[in-house]
């Protein structure tokens, strides 16, 4: 596909965001996302698409929050269509046209149209076809009782999918951590906006459940290490290499007890040998904070590490939306 957003901070600025009914403010990585983009079979110029994604930009921000997305699946775009295009008998020459603009909402993934909105023809003169384009486009209205409707209808839609849909996420999800992909499987699950609160407390208990499985299984694994290397090397440097392993062991892992085993052994140990005095502590929990935000907390992370993907990571070519 072409003409995308062109930079990050254009990204971070055409993010529609809809907050949640009775739920108060919400991370923008719980909300619902609509991500701008124009698709190659689109009639709008090359030269005129990143006017166009301002406009988007502009209409998205109006009718909802800044916000942002795991995923950019659900997306805004728009097409233009020529009603005519005459060449005007002043001095010097312009080109002047009427466009019919219409906005679209769909989902990236399926190729699935969601809403769309046939805006009032909009007018532009210039010098040449571009600039009387461009021109058009600025008279573009984002703030239209139908462009809201619009909206709204989308998000209805996107949310009645993630409802519809839940059960076959955590499938995936649990098949992916089936294949050691824990983080993947993460990352699929914090799809899910908190607006949408059944099919978002569904995708946190199983994600919840692949996190416990991949911190006991890297625990373990560190344990294991740890364990090894002590017993090749019962020294002040294999301890320190061991406190290497040890200091990874998440503080929620099951591993966290045995870690807890070896190091005070390491200890005595390096005391019985060298007379010094070697100090490590696992990593504890914040005790201010409760274990499930702490959680929850880790489980975004790791979400937000695999699961920010580009809008070009889906094929976009094939939309037959007009």
């Amino acid at each position: 596909m072409k003409k995308i957003l062109a930079s990050l901070l254009l990204a971070s600025a055409c993010i529609l965001s809809f907050a949640q009914n009775n739920e108060g403010k919400m991370d923008d990585k719980g909300r619902i996302a609509l991500t701008p983009v124009i698709l190659d079979n689109c009639a709008i110029p090359v030269a005129a698409s990143n006017v166009v994604l301002n406009k988007l930009t502009q209409i998205v921000t109006k009718n909802g929050l800044a916000g942002d997305s795991f995923d950019p699946r659900f997306i805004i775009t728009a097409n233009m269509v020529k009603l005519s295009h005459e060449t005007t008998a002043t001095a010097p020459p312009m080109q002047a046209l009427v466009l019919t603009p219409t906005l679209y909402i769909g989902d990236a993934a399926t190729g699935t149209l969601y809403a769309s909105c046939v805006l009032d023809p909009v007018k532009g003169a210039g010098t040449n076809e571009t600039k009387a384009y461009m021109q058009a486009v600025k008279m573009l209205r984002a703030d239209t009782p139908a462009v809201k409707q619009f909206i709204e209808t989308g998000k209805t839609r996107i949310i009645e999918w993630y409802n519809t849909q839940i059960d076959f996420l955590i499938s995936e999800a649990n098949a992916l951590a089936g294949q050691d992909k824990y983080d993947e499987a993460i990352a699929l699950l914090f799809t899910v906006p908190t607006v949408c609160k059944d099919a978002f407390d569904k995708a946190m208990r199983a994600a919840e459940q692949i996190f416990q499985q991949k911190i006991d299984i890297e625990g373990a694994y560190l344990l294991n290490m740890a364990t090894h290397t002590w017993n090749a090397n019962q020294s002040w440097s294999g301890a320190n290499e061991a406190a290497g392993y040890l200091s990874q062991i998440h503080p929620l892992s099951s591993a966290v007890q045995g870690g807890m085993v070896l190091s005070e052994t390491i200890k005595a140990r390096v005391k019985e040998l060298d007379n010094r005095e070697w100090n490590f502590a696992m990593k504890q929990f914040d005790a201010s904070v409760s274990l499930e935000s702490q959680r929850i907390s880790a489980m975004a992370e790791v979400g937000k590490a695999m699961a920010k993907r580009p809008v070009n990571y889906y094929n976009m070519n094939s939309f037959g939306w007009w």
